[in-house]
């Protein structure tokens, strides 16, 4: 879908009359309820073999908890709103990347041997390594099942594909390389590869049969690069210094590169006329406490479009 310069206009226009804090909640609430109904729904609706029974309603539980952000998924939502793509569509979308990004999350807790995560146990936790691991290819398997009953379910697939190798290359890249190099060029290819990909879906799939597909992947890639860079500052004590850019550079380094690739970001935010849905994205993002703006000695860190 294409969106004429007429539709582009009625949706700008009705987006920018400002969006009221207790508007934002709400209507956050309700892509967030829509979200959780149709993933409790494709869980309950699955049909594994016995033997699965006691793995899969474990990881399922742990997937419907409230206590996830579900950024990735909301993502498409909003931008559907916002360019007048199908919302039912897009809430799919939405769905299969939420389960990608869980998967994601179950190899990263046996990598790391993390035994909790948001206070929950984790699978790794509860089933030894080997099984953890088994039921993350298996959730794999079942987005891409999922994506089977879509339309456009080729063109989706594939992107899939390409996100998942290189979300694989990107965590290679974290673990063994980028400790030698210490590089901030490396610690960008890393981010775009590890958490771009899984954002490049969430603002790439409602593009999927549009010609903005390639503009609409490279804004997820460089939101998800942003998201990490604020991610390594609320790990920064915890993480190794090799694998964080606050143990790899200084607040200065930080400032700048933040500073470009934000002004990246909004540059193809633009092309895609999604400054609407940024907005609205952004001020979710400071309600959960993400992408706060912080005073240095070397200046405004985290520094959030003025809309």
């Amino acid at each position: 879908m294409t969106l004429s310069g007429n539709n582009i206009k009625t949706t700008m226009n009705k987006a920018w009359t400002g969006i009221d804090r207790t508007d934002l909640i709400s209507s956050m609430d309700r892509i967030r309820n829509e979200i959780h109904a149709r993933m409790t729904d494709y869980t309950k609706a699955s049909n594994e073999h016995p033997m699965l029974a006691e793995f899969i309603d474990t990881a399922n539980e742990i997937l419907l908890s409230n206590d996830a952000k579900r950024l990735r998924c909301i993502l498409p939502v909003l931008i559907a709103d916002q360019c007048d793509f199908s919302q039912d569509e897009c809430l799919n979308y939405g769905i299969v990347i939420e389960l990608l990004h869980y998967t994601s999350l179950i190899h990263d807790d046996v990598i790391d041997e993390d035994q909790y995560r948001r206070g929950v146990k984790t699978l790794n936790n509860l089933f030894p390594n080997s099984q953890a691991v088994l039921i993350g290819d298996f959730i794999v398997c079942k987005a891409i099942d999922y994506c089977l009953t879509f339309t456009h379910s080729d063109k989706i697939i594939a992107q899939i594909v390409e996100a998942m190798k290189k979300l694989v290359t990107g965590i290679i890249m974290e673990q063994r390389y980028l400790p030698k190099e210490r590089a901030i060029e490396r610690y960008k290819e890393m981010a775009i590869l590890k958490t771009g990909s899984l954002f490049a879906l969430s603002f790439g799939l409602p593009f999927i049969d549009d010609n903005n597909l390639h503009e609409a992947k490279k804004c997820g890639e460089i939101f998800g690069t942003l998201f990490q860079v604020y991610d390594d500052y609320l790990d920064r004590d915890d993480d190794d210094p090799g694998m964080n850019i606050f143990g790899l550079c200084t607040n200065k380094e930080i400032i700048e590169f933040w500073d470009e690739q934000m002004n990246g970001f909004m540059k193809y935010c633009r092309i895609l006329n999604l400054e609407p849905a940024v907005k609205t994205l952004f001020q979710h993002l400071h309600d959960q406490n993400y992408f706060i703006e912080k005073d240095t000695s070397d200046g405004l860190l985290f520094r959030c479009p003025q809309f």
